[in-house]
């Protein structure tokens, strides 16, 4: 992709990088979002690993997801998003992708730590291991401090890799560029729906029609 070069050095290495190299310090902790529990292991050199951040727990929220579908968790990190999805939808395949080395790891363990059977997690850059395949539901909390030109990169693949009348739900801080996550979906997509909100931040559902 575009941005691997431009974003990914020592330089401007954080929790999107492919390899962390700073000391790894493991965190473990339980969350029970929709009255559904679920543990987890994370650590250091991943966003958020001391809880759900807020913009997940507010997709994970609101999110809509159908039975016996294909759905992807694009930028997964530990696996919340993800492992919640296959929970509330056991009969759907769960693909997790992330470009960090150790958020992958992490979400494997999770997969296994919460016995969820139908989500794998791999690591990614961009759609790079997922060429020809295809999603009914892609759930995507942007790398917003990435830029936006990752992050709208990441949406146009999304695109190509949805089935026809199939969504992607992506959740956003308006503050920090959301008006203009919303004019690029309504552009690509041709609809846009706000499906939540909390403390700022949007949840935005748009169907390749």
């Amino acid at each position: 992709m575009k941005y691997q070069r431009k974003r990914y050095n020592k330089k401007h290495q954080h929790y999107y990088s492919p390899k962390q190299t700073g000391k790894k310090r493991n965190y473990k902790f339980s969350s029970r979002v929709n009255g559904i529990h679920a543990d987890f292991k994370t650590s250091s050199g991943i966003f958020s690993p001391r809880r759900i951040d807020l913009g997940s727990l507010t997709l994970i929220k609101n999110m809509r997801l159908m039975k016996d579908s294909r759905i992807l968790d694009l930028g997964c990190g530990y696996g919340a998003i993800g492992i919640y999805a296959a929970k509330m939808c056991p009969t759907s395949k769960i693909v997790m992708i992330d470009i960090n080395r150790r958020a992958v790891e992490c979400a494997k363990d999770n997969i296994k730590l919460n016995d969820v059977k139908n989500a794998v997690a791999k690591q990614s850059y961009g759609f790079s291991v997922l060429k020809n395949q295809t999603f009914d539901v892609i759930l995507f909390n942007p790398p917003q401090t990435a830029g936006l030109d990752v992050c709208f990169e990441l949406i146009e693949e999304s695109y190509e890799h949805l089935n026809k009348n199939g969504n992607i739900q992506i959740v956003v801080r308006r503050r920090k560029g959301g008006e203009r996550f919303e004019e690029k979906l309504e552009k690509l997509f041709g609809n846009v729906e706000v499906l939540g909100k909390k403390a700022g931040y949007w949840v935005y559902k748009s169907i390749k029609k």
